[in-house]
């Protein structure tokens, strides 16, 4: 399995296997498309692999996980509108959990884009994840480690998953059959993302999405509010592309921020309307567009109307 960047991470998980010191339960976060899922595939084949140097990806546990099909990497099942974890769901797992592996000295259970996990979930959870069967690993995903409660967050090992360069990026492009001239497209908006960037080349409504993105911190950072209102106008009558729309936002501010006040390397859409908007913004500023985005996505995430969130957001938006 060839993964890129992250080669500390990868380093750690090899060496605490080499020192039978695996924690029983880690967390895996970072933003959406960073190869946490990728990530956490890895640890588990680390785990499990019985080969000379673990993670062997030839052995016959790692050719399992590879192919999905290993009875002890366990994916617990998503329910709900916000696709979380149940309590019976939870509870299922803590039962299964005393049950001895079928093929491999452990027992993996892998819950994956835990971004909406509740607290009755969790509180559910802790005991397992405190002391759980010697022969049991829990693994948790989530773009964001504060989704997690402190009494789960303490018994957890974590791992950051850091972006990869934008040479990390084309050559993992280049290898998904990705043309050198479409590679260097998706690199001017994901450049460190190589899970967005291939979603951004796949689908041309996203395409467009990153395309308003653009538009709209130009219009922000230019005082054009018809503009503004216009581009939100274009996401009120559909709330899962309002909600992937204010994500886009959110990261253009925070590399207006990142332009203005440090040398990292921008992770947004496009670089130069936040340059143009980090020209306009003091920090206090943007603390306040960061936080109004913030409102607008949980009050869509709490069903309010989505014309009167996004209208809201773009009273908000003028400097």
């Amino acid at each position: 399995m060839k993964i890129y960047g992250n080669t500390s991470i990868m380093q750690l998980m090899q060496k605490m296997r080499k020192q039978n010191h695996l924690p029983h339960a880690c967390l895996i976060y970072g933003e959406q498309g960073s190869g946490r899922k990728t990530l956490a595939k890895y640890f588990a084949m680390t785990a499990l692999c019985t080969g000379d140097q673990p993670p062997c990806g030839s052995c016959r546990n790692c050719q399992k996980i590879l192919n999905g099909i290993h009875p002890d990497l366990i994916f617990p099942e998503h329910s709900g509108k916000k696709q979380s974890f149940s309590v019976d769901t939870i509870r299922a797992v803590c039962r299964d959990a005393i049950i001895a592996p079928n093929d491999s000295d452990k027992k993996i259970y892998l819950f994956t884009d835990c971004d909406h996990i509740g607290i009755p979930a969790q509180n559910t959870l802790l005991k397992l994840t405190e002391e759980p069967p010697e022969h049991v690993i829990l693994l948790f995903t989530a773009q964001d480690k504060h989704v997690f409660l402190s009494t789960m967050l303490s018994r957890m090992m974590q791992f950051s998953v850091c972006p990869c360069s934008p040479a990390e990026t084309k050559a993992a492009l280049l290898e998904h059959g990705i043309s050198s001239q479409e590679a260097e497209r998706a690199i001017q908006v994901y450049g460190r993302n190589i899970g967005l960037a291939l979603a951004w080349l796949e689908n041309p409504d996203m395409q467009n999405m990153t395309h308003q993105a653009a538009e709209l911190t130009a219009a922000i950072a230019h005082g054009r509010q018809y503009e503004i209102l216009k581009i939100l106008s274009n996401y009120e009558h559909d709330r899962a592309r309002a909600s992937a729309f204010l994500k886009l936002l959110e990261l253009q501010c925070r590399d207006a921020l990142a332009v203005k006040y440090t040398d990292a390397v921008p992770v947004g859409c496009d670089r130069n309307s936040a340059e143009q908007l980090s020209q306009v913004l003091t920090l206090h500023r943007t603390e306040q567009m960061c936080q109004a985005i913030q409102t607008a996505y949980e009050a869509l995430e709490a069903s309010v109307s989505t014309k009167l969130a996004l209208a809201a957001l773009g009273g908000s938006l003028m400097i």
